[in-house]
């Protein structure tokens, strides 16, 4: 199913011991699939976990996109308790995840995407927690930033923009606290904040390398060298900037956040029925989060500087730099930063909701119609058979087709 002929194929073929499935020279033996070698491994080993613990299977390949889906959930809601400082709107914020269509499909997927989402949630987890600590107590939070953004980019490249604005800001905020003096009581704290600055390549340079180069353990362990990790990535890169070939469902960064392009990932009709997967979110789930994130950005503006960043680096970080990019892109490269939209919009529900009088009720109807959506659209995003009439009722708009 769509990328699952590269991405699950050659995990099975990790879990199989195939040597050739590592490198860019080499073709599968069989129509219909082929190697994956123009992303990193990590996200692909990860998938190979599932076929390991439950076989070479549809179920083992998606094992692992569930676990991370629903260790995602977690994360929402953690940050979402760390940005808002306030348990209601984290739980909330987990919940709107929950009901997002896309966030559905990519966890029971074996594609790539899952896993680099939950990466990049963990670090700028990991990214506030640094912001927010002490300077004796920031040095661990620093280290687990740098953890998970390697692991983010053993799993696909695009977590370069996560890290280019993790790093700046990093190194705004060490090198600010460390020179700001007169907030220090004494000097022992002076020394903490001074000694930090050593933390910084260690956490943002080194450890990222290092995991990111553990992600190829397995490539050397085939026999492969470092000759040819080299030019995996001379050609891995060649092929991301080369890539100009137009695909059917391909979308552009500013139709993401409208939910105007979906992904087809599976195709089936059984008699008078359809049975369809496509990838797109929860529209009206995704129409509030510009209105949302903005409204959210003012307040932490006033509030909370260092979660004020995160969101920043989660939503627009994430998202806007694919204006950019001169490949084509398609509508699950906006995961990453959907969960700070989910975030954003569980903010101002909660606050609109506070207020009460109309506004109570103008917020449970908009939360029970994001329920409703999800309930609705289900069958065409989990394969469930259905008239053609009631498959038509679902597209809303030209675009979806």
């Amino acid at each position: 199913m769509f990328d699952e002929v590269y991405h699950a194929y050659t995990a099975g073929q990790y879990a199989a011991g195939n040597a050739d499935a590592y490198v860019w020279d080499t073709k599968a033996p069989r129509p219909g699939v082929a190697y994956m070698w123009n992303h990193p491994p990590a996200g692909v080993l990860m998938i190979t976990g599932g076929i390991l613990l439950w076989g070479d299977s549809p179920f083992g390949w998606r094992f692992s996109s569930a676990v991370f889906g629903a260790a995602g959930v977690l994360l929402v809601y953690l940050l979402g308790l760390a940005i808002t400082r306030d348990r209601t709107m984290a739980v909330l914020a987990a919940s709107l995840v929950l009901v997002d269509t896309l966030w559905f499909v990519q966890s029971r997927i074996a594609m790539l995407d899952i896993f680099g989402t939950v990466f990049s949630l963990a670090t700028l987890l990991s990214l506030h927690s640094f912001l927010t600590s002490r300077a004796d107590q920031a040095a661990p939070a620093l280290i687990r930033t740098g953890l998970f953004l390697g692991l983010a980019l053993a799993t696909k490249w695009n977590a370069a923009f996560l890290a280019v604005f993790t790093g700046i800001v990093v190194l705004h905020h060490s090198w600010a606290s460390a020179r700001s003096t007169r907030q220090f009581p004494n000097a022992g704290t002076r020394f903490a904040w001074r000694s930090l600055l050593i933390w910084v390549p260690v956490s943002l340079l080194l450890v990222p390398a290092l995991v990111y180069l553990a992600a190829y353990i397995p490539f050397f362990s085939m026999g492969h060298d470092w000759g040819q990790l080299l030019e995996l990535h001379r050609q891995t890169f060649a092929y991301h900037l080369q890539l100009k070939e137009l695909h059917t469902y391909q979308s552009h960064w500013w139709q993401w956040p409208l939910a105007m392009r979906p992904v087809w990932y599976s195709v089936s009709y059984v008699g008078d029925t359809v049975a369809h997967i496509y990838g797109n979110g929860n529209a009206l789930l995704y129409w509030a989060f510009l209105p949302a994130v903005v409204a959210l950005c003012v307040r932490l503006w006033r509030e909370s500087k260092p979660a004020l960043m995160v969101l920043l680096i989660g939503f627009f970080g994430q998202w806007l730099p694919w204006a950019l990019s001169p490949r084509n892109a398609f509508t699950y490269y906006f995961l990453p930063a959907a969960p700070f939209g989910a975030i954003a919009v569980s903010a101002g529900a909660v606050t609109l909701y506070r207020r009460g009088g109309a506004w109570r009720w103008i917020v449970l109807v908009y939360l029970v119609a994001l329920v409703a959506y999800f309930v609705y659209f289900y069958p065409i995003h989990a394969a469930v058979p259905i008239s053609r009439e009631a498959f038509d009722s679902r597209i809303w708009f030209p675009s979806w087709r």
